[in-house]
């Protein structure tokens, strides 16, 4: 018995072609969405993505803990499975430099370059994690992307006081991670990792992002 019919192909190709379709707009709009604000300081996180896909697309590469940012998965070119692993599940914090570095930890063998956009509440719940990278020799380059806040939670805040029509301003409270702000840079390399920054000029990215990856 055929299965597959002439009926069933064609019916195949159209929903293949409405795919395509559907794939070639979204990207249009990414694009087009990431060029909002290019030149901005604070930096978007749709620059600070290109600015490292440029420099590692050619390497064999993997995306550690993907779910950490849209502007990768909607920009990058992503064709193998091992290009965009793990995620940290139900927004638990904490999770993303560890479960990179264990990422990394199996990529070292193949000799892969792993990366990682990394949240600085997040690091700040296991910052140690970055003396066992530099003590076992495990080759990661985290991005950490600084909103100096517990977003999440801090717009979280905003909209359930907006709901009780409660003072939206004091959402900062127990949220945000100012007065010190944290220079991780100098946290990285107290823990003999190489680092460089902050950086607030967005034209830096290509200069710094070239270092780190050499």
């Amino acid at each position: 018995r055929r299965l597959l019919t002439d009926e069933r192909k064609r019916a195949f190709a159209e929903r293949g072609a409405k795919v395509k379709d559907a794939h070639a707009k979204a990207r249009k709009h990414a694009l087009e969405e990431a060029a909002v604000g290019w030149d901005a300081s604070p930096i978007s996180t749709a620059r600070m993505a290109m600015e490292l896909w440029a420099l590692i697309k050619n390497e064999d590469w993997c995306l550690a803990v993907s779910d950490r940012l849209k502007a990768p998965r909607a920009l990058w070119t992503i064709t193998e499975h091992h290009q965009a692993l793990g995620g940290a599940g139900a927004q638990g914090v904490g999770y993303c430099a560890p479960g990179s570095l264990g990422v990394a930890l199996a990529n070292k063998t193949r000799g892969r370059f792993t990366v990682t956009f990394q949240p600085d509440g997040d690091l700040n719940y296991s910052p140690g994690v970055l003396w066992t990278a530099a003590h076992h020799r495990i080759p990661i380059l985290y991005v950490m992307f600084n909103n100096r806040a517990y977003l999440h939670e801090t717009m979280h805040v905003q909209r359930m006081a907006g709901v009780h029509n409660r003072d939206v301003s004091r959402a900062h409270i127990g949220t945000t991670i100012d007065n010190p702000f944290v220079d991780y840079a100098k946290l990285a390399q107290g823990y003999g990792v190489w680092a460089e920054g902050p950086i607030s000029d967005p034209a830096e990215l290509a200069g710094v992002f070239r270092r780190a990856v050499d």
